[in-house]
C-alpha cells in the first residue's frame, strides 16, 4: 500500500517536472523566434538608414565641410530623446540575452531535479525491496522457529 502511494507520488512529481521542462522548452522557442524577429527588422532598419546615407551623400553638391558635416538639423530635445532611445535599447538588448541565459540556467536546473527526482524514486525502489526481503526472511525465521518448538 505504501509502495503504490509512494509511486504515485513520483509519478505526480515526474509529470510536473515534464510538464514544466515543457513550458520552459516553448518559451525558449518563442523567445528565440521573438529574437530572430527583431534581428530581422533590426538588419532592414539598419539597411534603410545606409541607403538613404548614401543617396543624401550622393544628391548632396560638393559644398563646403559645414554643410557635409552637418547633414541633419536636429533639435537639442530631439536629439536627447534619440539618445535615450538608443540607451534603452542597449538596455533592453543586455537584458533579453541575460534572460536568456538565466532561462538556460534554469532549464538545465530543472534537467538535473529531474535527474534527481529520478534517481530518488530508483532508490526508493531499491529500499522498498530490500525492506520486503527483510520482512519475508524474518517471516520465514520466526516459521523456522515455531516448527522447532512444536517437534521436540
Amino acid at each position: 500500500m505504501q509502495l503504490s502511494v509512494e509511486t504515485k507520488t513520483i509519478r505526480n512529481m515526474t509529470d510536473a517536472v515534464d510538464d514544466l521542462l515543457a513550458g520552459l522548452v516553448a518559451n525558449r522557442q518563442t523567445m528565440q523566434r521573438q529574437s530572430a524577429i527583431i534581428d530581422e527588422i533590426l538588419e532592414k532598419s539598419n539597411n534603410t538608414l545606409i541607403h538613404i546615407e548614401s543617396r543624401n551623400k550622393a544628391l548632396a553638391p560638393a559644398t563646403a565641410k559645414q554643410q557635409q558635416e552637418k547633414v541633419y538639423n536636429v533639435k537639442p530635445a530631439c536629439k536627447q530623446a534619440l539618445v535615450k532611445i538608443l540607451q534603452n535599447y542597449k538596455q533592453l538588448m543586455q537584458q533579453h540575452r541575460d534572460e536568456r541565459e538565466d532561462k538556460h540556467s534554469a532549464l538545465d536546473g530543472c534537467l538535473a531535479y529531474r535527474q534527481r527526482v529520478d534517481q530518488l524514486a530508483s532508490t526508493m525502489r531499491k529500499l522498498v525491496a530490500l525492506c520486503n526481503t527483510v520482512h519475508q526472511m524474518k517471516t520465514h525465521q520466526e516459521d523456522l522457529e515455531a516448527e522447532e518448538q512444536d517437534s521436540p
